[in-house]
């Protein structure tokens, strides 16, 4: 299932944090579904309300996210 959102954007609704699972909202088929995440850079902190791609699937319905401001498209 959460290999059909890699790729997609989502909302964070709950803060990700270093260590810690967060929530991410995304848009699926016809609404929206809620997914744990887990920020790609361990280090990081994702706070509520921040646009995210999802970049991978940890299985389940939980997925690996990076903020979408910080992607880059190659030149």
């Amino acid at each position: 299932m959460s290999l059909d959102v890699v790729g997609r954007l989502g909302r964070v609704t709950a803060d990700i944090t270093p260590g810690h699972l967060g929530e991410v909202l995304v848009e699926v088929r016809q609404g929206t579904e809620r997914f744990l995440a887990r920020a790609a850079d361990r280090e990081a902190t994702i706070p509520r309300h921040t646009q995210v791609l999802i970049v991978g699937s940890l299985g389940g319905r939980t997925v690996e996210v990076a903020p979408a401001d910080t992607m880059r498209l190659p030149r």
